[in-house]
């Protein structure tokens, strides 16, 4: 194969060439009330390879909020999903402070005991709800954070909730139906807008027409199974001021010091990479199917290869042993495990980033970090596995901004992205530190050569797919190779196809070289043995590639000395280790590096 190369190389190089200001009313402060051993992290080395010294974000940061902040009649929308630096120890110093005994209740799961704090934060951060949301209703149905010595009853009934013939009687089963119950009332505003939403259902069976406002369709929904229609709207109107009497803080005003989108900071959360098997949905990412399922390249999907519709995250092929790592340093809000309404609970880990983001991981078969730890990039927090609701061993990764669902890969779509413009979804930018954006202008100093520019040249036939970087790739079916000794003896009689990146390389230095290596379905697997020939200063070096492992990301194919004078190139052609399987040809990085990043 390496002589066939040459002599299809020989051939190409020879022809190269806001809204106005309200101030708000005070609140009234008195709230209507109805009712009566973990092992320790390991840290693995924290310096990221520095492969990318600055990288901007794909899409432009949110405008910067005008300072006298807009005011919601009962509930500003972005205080529904999220609370900035209130998660786990803020959240147990509150109840410690106020002498609750939510802050000393414990409950089991899967196993492991957890905190009340432990369960309000995994529910919470899970179904993108408040915990001052969830506290403020808690306490406004039940008294629980200002009672020291509540009731059985009032523990029983925290959240208000006696249907369902009382089968969510207990304060971790009514924690969980009101997190639930608020997720559902997001989901079904994202999903049928405010025109079709379903009618609301009353404690005494009856029912009204929902209301088309988003903060008041959210709450009625939680408080509508608890009461009568002609109590809704008292208690909807206490809302406000029993969560402004809790955290002294109106909830009604919209927040101005919450972080903006981060520029690229995660890592990816294994230690090789590994197939990818499930894409984020940015049509609806609600767990919930509703007809389309949009990926980050502005495409509807129908194939379940791509992922299944309403997916909240990313899912990789990895199980036991593979071991989990934390994408980027933090401090450890959840670990352990979280009863999800399947089977078994699944092992699961948060992370907060104290940039407004966080990253979950779930499925895991073990967990090695406790709540409160603070982990490095790279450390080793938990086993996959297939725990929870996974139907096989995977790792399902997932990154809120602000409390709600993104995709780290951004959205290369033409069209604005459906999940930006939502009015409960969020804005979704490139957040990987180590590799470029396929859809966005290289970084400062890298070299890229893609399937469109000059430096592009293939002999034979191949086919054009509208993906990938600069949104098009190149593809043609591997041709085997029979020898391992001679991989130029091939089984085909037909002469393999080759395509070849030349770069125009403004000075003779050290490159890191990447290949990116595109997902789309095309009848083929990709191929696990494809060869790539890098023309460097030193010679000729043949690397071998799992396009399978590497698809949707970048291939590294190794640090190079190249001088501009000598010709350098990268080639790759459909002689491989496997027959009928995928050869792409897309888009070849050469990163400058220097002596720290090479390897």
């Amino acid at each position: 194969m390496h002589r066939l190369l040459l002599i299809a190389l020989i051939c190409l190089t020879a022809c190269t060439a806001p809204l106005p200001p309200v101030t708000p009313s005070p609140l009234p402060l008195t709230p209507t009330v109805i009712g009566s051993q973990p092992a320790t992290a390991t840290v693995l080395p924290t310096s990221l390879p520095t492969v990318f010294p600055t990288i901007t974000p794909t899409q432009p940061p949110v405008a910067t909020p005008t300072p006298a902040p807009a005011v919601h009649p009962l509930f500003d929308p972005q205080r529904l999903s999220y609370d900035y630096q209130f998660s786990g120890p803020e959240i147990q110093a509150f109840l410690e402070a106020r002498n609750s005994p939510l802050a000393t209740i414990r409950t089991v799961v899967g196993g492991r005991s957890h905190s009340f704090t432990d369960v309000l934060v995994v529910l919470s951060n899970l179904y993108s709800i408040s915990p001052r949301l969830l506290l403020s209703l808690m306490e406004l149905q039940s008294g629980l954070l200002s009672t020291p010595n509540p009731s059985d009853g009032q523990l029983a009934w925290a959240a208000g909730f006696r249907g369902d013939n009382g089968n969510r009687r207990g304060l971790f089963n009514q924690l969980r139906w009101l997190t639930r119950e608020l997720r559902a009332a997001l989901r079904d505003y994202a999903l049928l807008g405010p025109t079709e939403l379903p009618p609301l259902t009353f404690a005494d069976g009856s029912q009204i027409g929902a209301p088309t406002d988003l903060s008041r369709y959210v709450l009625s929904r939680a408080l509508a199974p608890t009461t009568t229609p002609d109590q809704i709207d008292g208690l909807l109107w206490a809302v406000a001021p029993t969560y402004q009497r809790l955290f002294d803080l109106d909830p009604r005003l919209a927040p101005l010091d919450w972080p903006p989108p981060a520029v690229p900071f995660l890592s990816r959360p294994a230690e090789h990479n590994v197939p990818v098997t499930s894409f984020f949905d940015h049509d609806s990412p609600f767990l919930r199917a509703n007809g389309s399922l949009h990926t980050y390249w502005g495409r509807a999907e129908t194939d379940r290869a791509f992922a299944y519709d309403g997916h909240t995250g990313w899912d990789y092929a990895m199980g036991p042993p593979d071991r989990v790592l934390a994408a980027a340093p933090g401090r450890v809000v959840f670990a352990g495990y979280s009863d999800d309404g399947c089977a078994t609970p699944a092992g699961a880990v948060i992370i907060e980033h104290g940039n407004g983001y966080r990253t979950l991981y779930w499925h895991l078969d073990r967990v090695f970090v406790t709540s409160g730890d603070v982990v490095e990039r790279g450390a080793v927090i938990g086993i996959a596995g297939d725990t929870g609701c996974a139907r096989g061993a995977h790792l399902h990764f997932q990154v809120q901004y602000l409390g709600r669902d993104v995709d780290p890969y951004g959205w290369c779509g033409a069209d604005p992205d459906p999940w930006a413009v939502n009015p409960v979804g969020q804005i979704s930018v490139w957040l990987w530190a180590d590799m470029p954006s396929p859809c966005g202008p290289p970084p400062p100093n890298v070299i890229v050569v893609d399937d469109g520019d000059p430096g592009f040249r293939t002999s034979g036939e191949w086919q054009t797919i509208a993906m990938g970087y600069g949104g098009s790739a190149q593809f043609a079916p591997s041709q085997l190779a029979v020898s391992t000794l001679r991989p130029w003896r091939m089984s085909d009689f037909a002469a393999p196809r080759v395509a070849v990146w030349q770069p125009e390389l403004p000075i003779a230095g050290t490159y890191r070289v990447l290949a990116y290596v595109p997902f789309a379905l095309n009848g083929y697997d990709d191929s696990r043995e494809a060869r790539f020939l890098i023309r460097h200063h030193d010679g000729e070096t043949v690397v071998t590639v799992d396009l399978e492992a590497e698809r949707n990301w970048w291939a590294d194919l190794g640090v190079y000395q190249f001088d501009p004078t000598s010709t350098p190139l990268v080639a790759t052609g459909t002689l491989a280790g496997d027959r009928r399987r995928g050869i792409w040809a897309d888009a070849i990085a050469f990163v400058p590096v220097t002596d720290t990043t090479t390897r």
